[in-house]
């Protein structure tokens, strides 16, 4: 699922050390997120979802520079932190919390996630998503877990997802789900023959 540009330059990490030593990976492969919440945290994240994680500024412009070189396109790296937190809204009816604290991932992209996700709010519905976003003025990001969602301009966007758009982070889970049953499986057939 992923655009032209971060398939080329993944492609080309696997057999170049020194490329490889500058990606941290892709955002969609960093986050693991509960199947219930797929749709609402890759509504928030957008395109956000491909950027690219460096340690730092100096990989990013080496990487930019290798995407020009090379003729591949563009590509996002490392969004700054913004954090929403101790907020009225979160201990309101329906809201579930900020995006970030509702994913899983590894503590040493903090910063990413939060910049992409700490500042999200993610609540049960369109209904509440409406009233909460005028209560508080429009100040907030909110998404629901459906994937519609309000941003503090106040438009709105939701439908319903295209049948052929792909799903990253529901491929990611039933990948996993279809290794543990098949080791499961392995296991039983292992016990069988004994």
């Amino acid at each position: 699922g992923y655009i032209n540009s971060v398939k080329r330059l993944l492609k080309d990490a696997q057999h170049d050390a020194a490329l490889s030593s500058k990606i941290e990976g892709v955002v969609a492969n960093l986050i693991k997120v509960p199947a219930h919440l797929e749709t609402a945290v890759e509504a928030a994240l957008g395109g956000a979802l491909q950027n690219v994680v460096t340690r730092n500024e100096d990989d990013a412009k080496f990487l930019i520079k290798y995407l020009k070189d090379n003729r591949y396109g563009r590509i996002t790296f490392l969004p700054k932190r913004r954090r929403l937190d101790n907020d009225g809204i979160l201990k309101e009816k329906g809201c579930l919390g900020v995006a970030d604290t509702l994913v899983d991932f590894d503590k040493k992209y903090s910063n990413v996630v939060s910049g992409l996700l700490g500042s999200t709010v993610v609540v049960e519905n369109i209904d509440t998503a409406v009233s909460l976003a005028k209560k508080y003025g429009y100040s907030h990001r909110l998404v629901t877990l459906e994937g519609d969602m309000i941003v503090p301009s106040g438009s709105i966007s939701g439908g319903s997802k295209k049948a052929d758009v792909a799903n990253v982070f529901a491929y990611d889970r039933e990948l996993r789900e279809m290794e543990e049953q098949l080791t499961g499986v392995s296991e039983k057939i292992a016990d069988y023959e004994k």
